[in-house]
């Protein structure tokens, strides 16, 4: 998990954008500030195998333009939400394939890198759309 967080945070400066890493309770949000091109990430976030897809949550939000701040609540009540979520699964995706990580069902890959549950029907839509991981 520690290669695939990195990969994301460089992939965040690749982009431009500045990160900050917080230490704070475990019910802190992390964010993203458009206006600073910022993403703030609390490291020790309840769930810690979310960590990967909260960060590639936030940097989608950057990426698609999202005004003001946004901050991670685990859920997809907007559509600006549920933009930034399919971003980070797919920037996961993106990672999982370079590393030539092959899973045979949705589920494996979802636990493998701590892709929330709500992302199941998305998650087996990926598989269907790409032929280089078995589904």
């Amino acid at each position: 998990m520690n290669d695939l967080i990195q990969y994301l945070l460089n992939f965040a400066l690749d982009q431009g954008f500045g990160v900050a890493q917080l230490c704070e309770d475990e019910d802190y949000r992390s964010l993203a500030d458009k206006s600073k091109q910022l993403i703030i990430i609390n490291t020790n976030w309840r769930n810690k195998t979310e960590l990967p897809f909260i960060i590639g949550h936030e940097i989608g939000h950057l990426v698609d333009g999202d005004l003001g701040i946004s901050s991670y609540c685990g859920t997809t009540l907007t559509s600006k939400e549920r933009h930034a979520d399919l971003y980070s699964l797919n920037l996961i995706f993106d990672y999982a394939t370079k590393q030539y990580d092959c899973y045979q069902e949705p589920g494996q890959f979802m636990q493998a890198y701590g892709i929330p549950t709500r992302m199941y029907g998305d998650v087996i839509e990926l598989f269907k759309n790409n032929d280089d991981l078995l589904f």
